[in-house]
C-alpha cells in the first residue's frame, strides 16, 4: 500500500476545537521539529496542543528532539482529555515510524489545571541518540538500493532509512533488498544467510526500513 507522510509545519496545525474534535478524519503526521506554534507562549519548557491531532504532533516533536521528559498543555472544553492523552501516546509509540523505532516506552501524569489538561511526559528509548542520528531520510523506496550498495561497501551492521513516501509495498522492498544481496553476495557467499530486513512500524504503512546486515 502506498502512503504519503505528510510533514506538518505548524502554520497548518488544525484549528479544531474541543479535546476530542480531532479524533475525525485525522492522519498523523511527522513535524518539523522546533515549530515555534506549539511552544507554549513562545516559551522551551511547556507545548501547547488545541486538538488530538496537535497533541500526537507535540509528541512526535519530543520524541524527535529524544527528550527524556517534557509537558504538554492540552488545551479545550470538551472531552475525555485523559483518555485522549492515553490514545495520542499510544498512537505515537505503536503507530508513528519514529515511536515504533526509538521509543521503548511512554509514562505520563496529567492534571486538569484551569482551562486545560497539563500532561508530564517521560520517555524511555531502545535507540540511542547516536542511532536516532544514523537514521537516513529518503524522498522514496527508490533510494534504498543504492543506499544498501553504499552501506555494504563501507562495512556498515545496518542501514535505517526514513522513506517518505512508499513507492512500492512491503513484498517491494524486501524484492529490491533480495536483488542487492544476491549482486552483492552471489552463489550464497558470506554471509550465507539474507540481511534482516525489520519494518517500523510492522503493518502494511510502515515509515522507517531497517535492514541488518550483520
Amino acid at each position: 500500500m502506498k502512503k504519503r507522510i505528510l510533514f506538518l509545519s505548524a502554520a497548518l496545525c488544525l484549528l479544531l476545537t474541543g479535546c476530542g474534535s480531532g479524533l475525525l478524519e485525522r492522519e498523523w503526521s511527522a513535524v518539523t521539529p522546533h515549530s515555534a506554534g506549539y511552544w507554549e507562549n513562545g516559551g522551551r519548557d511547556t507545548l501547547r496542543a488545541d486538538s488530538y491531532q496537535d497533541l500526537v504532533n507535540a509528541l512526535l516533536l519530543l520524541v524527535d528532539d529524544h527528550a527524556e521528559r517534557g509537558t504538554v498543555r492540552l488545551y479545550g472544553e470538551n472531552g475525555d482529555c485523559a483518555k485522549l492523552a492515553s490514545d495520542a501516546c499510544n498512537e505515537v509509540q505503536q503507530e508513528t515510524a519514529p515511536g515504533a523505532y526509538l521509543l521503548d516506552y511512554i509514562t505520563y501524569t496529567g492534571s486538569d489545571e484551569r482551562g486545560f489538561y497539563e500532561l508530564t511526559l517521560h520517555f524511555g528509548y531502545r535507540r540511542t541518540e547516536e542511532e536516532q542520528e544514523r537514521i537516513i531520510n529518503a524522498t522514496s523506496t527508490e533510494a534504498i538500493p543504492d543506499l544498501l550498495r553504499t552501506a555494504a561497501a563501507e562495512g556498515a551492521d545496518s542501514l535505517v532509512v526514513r522513506v517518505s513516501y512508499f513507492s512500492t509495498d512491503r513484498a517491494g522492498v524486501d524484492k529490491m533488498i533480495r536483488e542487492v544481496y544476491a549482486e552483492l553476495v552471489p552463489d550464497g557467499g558470506t554471509p550465507s544467510a539474507p540481511w534482516q530486513v525489520t519494518f517500523y512500524p510492522d503493518t502494511d504503512e510502515p515509515g522507517i526500513v531497517e535492514i541488518t546486515l550483520k
